[in-house]
């Protein structure tokens, strides 16, 4: 596993910690896997090790002329039907790095195929 060694805050992507993430990151789907809104991937930084969550959100009903409206009802029945997503996931621990700032994290992303089956 690759370590940040000085501990400090830097926003940086390393194609090594897709392959570590996805041995080490615990994925679900919220409020389950029949009826996904959410992705929400847990585990060890890849860089600092440290623990993070990110949510995901599958869909959007922002604007969608009503929570209760026609096109709200489409786009969380798109949102279900089995599919996949790339996921970047930045850093978030609660652990503090030196210049980050007001910055959660250590500043690391990294991405993660989920898939799924509605």
């Amino acid at each position: 596993m690759t370590n940040q060694q000085d501990g400090l805050y830097r926003a940086e992507s390393d194609p090594a910690w897709n392959i570590v993430a996805a041995g080490t990151a615990h994925v679900t789907l919220h409020p389950d896997d029949r009826s996904p809104e959410f992705i929400v991937v847990s585990g060890p930084c890849p860089r600092c090790t440290h623990a993070t969550v990110h949510t995901e959100p599958l869909v959007s009903y922002a604007g969608a002329l009503g929570a209760s409206g026609v096109l709200s009802r489409l786009l969380h029945r798109r949102a279900v039907e089995a599919g996949s997503r790339e996921v970047e996931v930045i850093c978030a621990c609660l652990t503090t790095h030196p210049e980050a700032g007001e910055q959660k994290g250590c500043g690391a992303s990294w991405v993660l195929h989920v898939e799924w089956s509605g």
